[in-house]
């Protein structure tokens, strides 16, 4: 078998954007995506989700050209694919040099950036394999060995909303080759362009397919961008599918972890509160508070708390006519002593009830902040 040996390089920009991207999920388990997956209702199929795609890379030298145009050729297919939005790869790097200075991380960085642009899910790939390999058939001695090339692209895909790797693949193609070919790309030369014109261009069907099952089957998050009074504005447009009056709930942020390979993990939070959505952009909206949960969860206490005073006065007043029939019942019995022998010594009984410990310690009460996560339920 022969391979392209692999030399390490130094790419600025794209590359070092691109490996800290291929490297955002490893580590990870889907223990996070599951729980939003566990969120999602019948809307969220319908719903248009955001998706960006970085630069494809080449582990293999000589290859970068061919890597980013098998990368383009997905996008192209992809735009046209119905329940994804493509955003232009030059936005996230714009939205990179916007993110705060304090954070450092290079992978905060780029979620960060994400969120601020409602991405749903990053896309990267890599061609990580071109080789010549053979097809043995027949009889030690009389086989006949057939020379092909093999083409390996590796595919991941991020989610925005929790840092994990939401899916991971790889593809291999194969072309033919002759005998003469065969020997030449043994003696060193290059693979013959129409022989990788063809590994290249069959990968691309696959692909597409992947990615439109693995997006379609995400969880839709939004994103809130600023909190102006009671107005709220999010990464929800037009784009994305929702109607003018929608409510979204919106989750506070939850602790980043690291897991056991180092990487970053984002936790969700507990829910902040509910907003409707009330003016259109074309890829954001202002949206108006319609509830905070800390509100909610006041109202339902002060419910509970007259519930509870309601069936103690209930309560009260059964206890009361139960003293008074043992009242009734105990003078009758005096009256009955009066012609008995003998003397009768009564105890009167205890009334009412211990005073019960009241108060809770009361909880962190949340508001509205820009990053928070936003889900159609």
């Amino acid at each position: 078998m022969h391979r392209f040996k692999c030399h390490p390089r130094r790419l600025a920009g794209l590359l070092i954007i691109g490996l800290a991207l291929s490297a955002l999920g490893c580590g990870f388990t889907q223990t996070v995506t599951d729980y939003w997956h566990d969120l999602m209702d019948s809307q969220d199929t319908n719903l248009r989700k955001r998706v960006v795609v970085a630069p494809f890379l080449s582990r293999l030298p000589g290859l970068e050209a061919r890597s980013q145009a098998l990368g383009l050729a997905i996008s192209q297919r992809l735009e046209k694919q119905g329940g994804i939005v493509l955003v232009d790869f030059k936005d996230l790097r714009q939205a990179l040099t916007q993110v705060n200075p304090r954070i450092q991380n290079s992978e905060d960085r780029i979620v960060a950036a994400s969120r601020t642009l409602g991405l749903n899910t990053v896309f990267s790939g890599a061609v990580v394999n071109l080789a010549m390999q053979y097809d043995k058939t027949g009889i030690y001695g009389f086989r006949e060995n057939q020379p092909f090339a093999i083409m390996e692209l590796n595919l991941k895909l991020i989610d925005v909303a929790t840092g994990v790797l939401l899916a991971e693949t790889t593809f291999t193609t194969r072309a033919e080759l002759s005998e003469t070919e065969a020997s030449n790309v043994r003696l060193g030369q290059p693979f013959p362009p129409k022989v990788v014109d063809k590994l290249q261009g069959d990968l691309v069907a696959p692909a597409l397919r992947w990615v439109s099952q693995n997006v379609a089957a995400q969880a839709w998050v939004g994103f809130i961008l600023a909190v102006d009074g009671k107005r709220v504005k999010v990464t929800v447009g037009r784009d994305t599918g929702l109607p003018k009056g929608a409510e979204l709930v919106a989750y506070a942020k939850g602790q980043s972890i690291k897991s056991g390979s180092g990487r970053i993990l984002y936790l969700p939070g507990p829910v902040v509160g509910r907003v409707k959505l009330v003016q259109f952009e074309s890829r954001t909206a202002w949206a108006e508070v319609v509830s905070l949960a800390a509100d909610e969860a006041e109202k339902a206490e002060q419910e509970k708390k007259a519930e509870e005073e309601k069936k103690a006065e209930q309560e009260k007043k059964e206890e009361q006519a139960k003293e008074k029939q043992s009242e009734q019942a105990l003078q009758k019995t005096k009256m009955d002593a009066k012609h008995a022998d003998g003397k009768m010594e009564f105890k009167a009984a205890p009334k009412g009830k211990p005073a019960r410990p009241t108060g809770k310690p009361a909880a962190p009460r949340l508001t509205f902040e820009p990053g928070q996560v936003l889900r159609t339920r």
